[in-house]
């Protein structure tokens, strides 16, 4: 089995607006509203691709009954500790005239001693029973630093292998705790190390230091580049098939989706990154936070074309 952690989900609002000026109001049609967040998404793929999946994490109040009536909507069992406040709106503007998008995203709602307690419960109880456990998103205002450090000590005691898709501090802090895999994007690997990344041996070196770091496997998103993978000794760019871009939102989610299969399904380092690469490229052509078929993941596979990185 597969769990997810979502420490901040969301209600994700995508509006369309033709000429949307600030400092002025504006009148858009609302053309989608779903649940969202990281670990969400996640839980969303591997359950459309039929994978055992759980989702865990924090809800809060009315909002947060919206989050979980779409989570069981789609079949993916949840059991999820109720926090105070609400639960978080993230409003995505898209401005059909000039084509750019805005984001608005909230918070979350504040953490306490005792909401965390809870979670580290679940944790307890459900590492035992799991193959994976994903640990991805933002932290709630109120979550000390390392509070994805300390789960997934936690669920590695307990027998579950780690991956961690964050950013900031609570990836730093993360990283010691010895996840199996961390998947930051380029600007995250940067902003973690404290330099630019630009070239390849750039990118190799960071993956590297990652490791040193307390990863035993790092995977950088790059966009429309690809990706870098690094495992061991095995150190592989690739690039991704052509395809009709649609959004970037979910596409690195079904990367660390696909992860988490190949660690179930025990696939060889290479044949997992193929996958992983693909089910990105595949979720990136499909409007909004719509997850790819895996029919479509499978048929860009072979399209995905690795390199071994040198430096």
């Amino acid at each position: 089995m597969i769990a997810t952690v979502t420490l901040n989900p969301s209600i994700d609002k995508s509006i369309l607006v033709r000429g949307f000026e600030i400092g002025k109001t504006n009148r858009g049609e609302v053309v989608r509203v779903e649940a969202g967040g990281k670990g969400i998404n996640v839980a969303k793929a591997l359950k459309l691709w039929g994978s055992t999946v759980f989702a865990l994490g924090m809800v809060a109040r009315h909002d947060g009954q919206f989050v979980l009536d779409a989570i069981s909507a789609q079949g993916i069992p949840a059991d999820f500790v109720r926090v105070p406040g609400e639960t978080r709106i993230c409003l995505k503007i898209h401005d059909t005239k000039s084509g750019a998008e805005t984001e608005l995203n909230e918070l979350g709602p504040h953490m306490t001693p005792a909401d965390l307690a809870g979670l580290r419960r679940k944790i307890e109880h459900y590492a035992p029973q799991c193959d994976v456990m994903v640990f991805s998103g933002s932290l709630l205002p109120g979550a000390p630093l390392g509070t994805f450090a300390d789960l997934i000590r936690l669920a590695t005691e307990r027998g579950a292998k780690c991956i961690l898709d964050t950013s900031g501090q609570a990836l730093k802090l993360g990283l010691p705790s010895g996840p199996y895999l961390v998947k930051p994007n380029r600007a995250e690997a940067a902003d973690l190390l404290g330099r630019p990344l630009k070239t390849r041996d750039e990118l190799l070196e960071a993956a590297r230091e990652m490791m040193q770091m307390g990863a035993e496997q790092v995977l950088i998103s790059l966009g429309a580049l690809g990706a870098l993978g690094v495992a061991g000794r095995e150190a592989l760019f690739a690039a991704p098939p052509d395809i009709e871009f649609r959004s970037s939102t979910g596409a690195g989610d079904a990367m660390v989706a696909a992860m988490a299969i190949a660690v179930v399904e025990r696939m060889p380092f290479r044949q997992a990154f193929r996958f992983a690469v693909a089910a990105g490229a595949a979720t990136a052509a499909q409007e909004g936070t719509k997850m790819a078929e895996l029919s479509a993941v499978k048929e860009l596979i072979p399209k995905v074309t690795l390199k071994e990185a040198v430096g």
